[in-house]
Formats: C-alpha cells, structure tokens, sequence
C-alpha cells in the first residue's frame, strides 16, 4: 500500500519534489469557515472549540466546507476529554471493586480506571485530527506558504510608524 495522494493545493504550498503531473480537475471547495453543524450544539465545550479551532485554520487559510466533518469531530472529541478528564479527576485514576475470595473474606480489588485507557484513545484521536488540519507544529513543517508580498503603502506606513522592513 502506498502513500496517500497529496490535495494539489498541499503540493503547491509544500512543493512538487516527485515532479509528478498535478490534477487540473480536482475539486475545489468553498473556502471560509461554514456553519456549524447543528448536532454539536448539545456539546457546549465543543462549539467553544468550534469557534476557536476554525477561526484559527481560516486564518491559515485551510478552512473550508471540506473540513467541516473533520473539525467537528474534532471538537467533539475535545469536549469529550474534557469530561472524561473530570470523570477521572472525580472518580480517581484507580478503581476499586469488591470481591469475595475462595473463604469468604472480603477484599479490595485495585485496577487502573477504564477511563484512564478511553481517555488516552480520545487523545491520540484528537491529535491525528488535528495533524490531518495542520494543527500541530510538526505537520505545519510540511507546509511551504509564501508570505504575502506588501504594497509600497504598507512598506511606507510602516517606515513611516518607525518599523524596518
């Protein structure tokens, strides 16, 4: 199995080093930050993150009606380690069951709680998301954006304000 295709606009921005022909027809979506759907409105943690994170990625101009589903799990999954975060906080990182033993005596029975274990698969979850939206510094280091050039009134404004460039 081999590497998953690049977007085109992911091999402009990091580079074409393959060489390989780019798609002329690929589709293009909207971009700029959609609506939010409507289910996370029952989760309030994740429209707090909803308008955080996309207001973050349209900025980095990576926003668009195709990375509604992935940001909106995404910031589902934040607000679910956050309650199971408080879960654990509350219910403690061990759990203890009762148990009878083979002469009737009543003992305590330590293990890790379960929750410890879901926590650490939502995190690891929420952290590929957000690699897949450029999110984290790692995934960031592929990416090659030019910086807009500045017209000469901005250069000017901002010898003028007593800032080089």
């Amino acid at each position: 199995m081999g590497n998953r295709a690049k977007p085109t606009k992911l091999k402009i921005l990091q580079g074409n080093p393959g060489g390989r022909p780019m798609n002329k027809n690929e589709p293009i979506p909207q971009s700029g930050i959609p609506p939010i759907p409507s289910w996370l409105g029952v989760f309030p943690i994740a429209v707090e993150e909803w308008e955080r994170e996309s207001k973050v990625l349209d900025r980095m101009g990576i926003m668009t009606d195709a990375e509604c589903s992935l940001l909106a799990t995404r910031v589902y999954l934040a607000s679910q380690i956050q309650q199971m975060a408080l879960d654990i906080e509350t219910e403690g990182r061990v759990a203890y069951t009762q148990k009878v033993d083979a002469l009737g005596n009543e003992i305590m029975e330590a293990k890790a709680n379960p929750k410890c274990v879901q926590l650490k698969n939502i995190i690891t979850e929420y952290r590929q998301h957000g690699s897949l939206l450029g999110l984290d510094a790692p995934s960031r280091t592929k990416f090659n954006v030019n910086k807009p050039t500045q017209s000469k009134a901005q250069k000017f404004m901002e010898r003028k304000n007593g800032a080089k460039g």
